[in-house]
């Protein structure tokens, strides 16, 4: 009767196991799914963060343009607002009287 009992538990013990093998393989074909998605995943990734690289890189490019352009303008302005007021200068020198008369 005990060796009846032993074998019975022998057959039980081997089925689990096959079924908790069957589950591990399960697994195993499960992770390697996950493993090629994260190795997708992952050059994705890096290639976004090349391209996000560049488009920074070409963020502050673009503002060092508009900065130096603004330079440049307000440069103009200024020299503009001089030229202005040195011919204003000059017209109120031609329409001063001279000897009671105004020339121009």
């Amino acid at each position: 009767m005990g060796a009846g009992l032993l074998g019975g538990d022998v057959e039980s013990v081997a089925a689990r196991l096959r079924g908790v093998e069957l589950k591990a393989q399960e697994h195993e074909a499960d992770m390697a799914v996950f493993e090629r998605d994260h190795t997708a995943l992952d050059l994705r990734v890096k290639r976004l963060e090349g391209e996000l690289e560049d488009l920074r890189r070409q963020r502050i490019e673009a503002y060092a343009r508009w900065w130096n352009t603004r330079e440049d303008r307000d440069r103009a302005l200024h020299i503009a607002r001089r030229l202005r007021r040195r011919l204003e200068r000059v017209r109120r020198r031609r329409l001063r009287p001279v000897d009671g008369y105004a020339e121009g």
